[in-house]
């Protein structure tokens, strides 16, 4: 017994020119999405100057932890090789300084500039360049630098002559002293 075959027939719905294929709904005008970009660069523009302050004082504390890992490891170095290392504070000219890492003759070994808008500020008998020298017994020669930033923001270092050890001396909080 042979049974009969049903056909189905699918039709698929199709565009005509000119048709609206959200049925009814329309999309965005020129004017429309003109305007959003417009407020869209107005936020951008106000909040930038926010995020290039923040730049710059990562910039400071980024600084000044370099040259106190490189303190750190001039001390290392004098007491592995049993010799005199030393770090010397510098300006190249009016606008940029930079500090190094030499031997105990004061032969360059490496040298590390400061970004523009960073310096050095001493305290008054200080005068650049400054040289902390790190000795084969773990001591140092000691001394208090400061780093300033470009919106006067500062971060001390001090390098302990005892120990050897310098550190970024952190703000105290209010009521602590």
């Amino acid at each position: 017994m042979l049974t009969a075959a049903r056909v189905v027939t699918v039709t698929m719905p199709t565009l005509r020119p000119g048709e609206n294929s959200r049925l009814g709904q329309s999309g965005f005008s020129l004017l429309e999405i003109f305007i959003v970009l417009l407020v869209m660069s107005l936020v951008a523009v106000l909040v930038a100057p926010s995020f290039t302050r923040g730049f710059k004082g990562l910039q400071l504390e980024t600084s000044g932890r370099d040259l106190v890992t490189l303190m750190k490891q001039a001390r290392s170095q004098a007491i592995a090789k049993q010799q005199v290392f030393r770090v010397i504070l510098s300006k190249n000219d009016d606008t940029t300084a930079s500090y190094i890492l030499a031997n105990d003759f004061g032969e360059k070994i490496k040298e590390y500039p400061l970004p523009k808008d960073i310096s050095f500020h001493l305290e008054d008998e200080q005068v650049l360049p400054l040289t902390v020298s790190f000795y084969p017994n773990g001591r140092s020669s000691g001394g208090q630098i400061t780093l300033v930033g470009g919106q006067g923001k500062q971060m001390p270092i001090t390098v302990d002559p005892v120990t050897g050890f310098g550190r970024v001396i952190s703000a105290a909080k209010d009521g602590e002293q």
